[in-house]
């Protein structure tokens, strides 16, 4: 599964709790980031065109 926010793959399963927690926070830094960005670019993520064109 990719997110649509970041472009991350969120498919392969995590092998220990070390692993989920580093993936959890690359993930989390990776949407903080793309939501900046798309701030920055004056496009409302909420209005649906930043899920689609990035």
């Amino acid at each position: 599964m990719i997110c649509q926010f970041c472009q991350q793959d969120v498919s392969e399963p995590c092998h220990d709790t070390q692993d989920m927690r580093r993936r959890a926070m690359s993930h989390v830094d990776r949407c903080e980031k793309a939501l900046k960005d798309d701030l920055s670019d004056g496009i409302n993520p909420s209005d649906g065109q930043s899920a689609g064109s990035i």
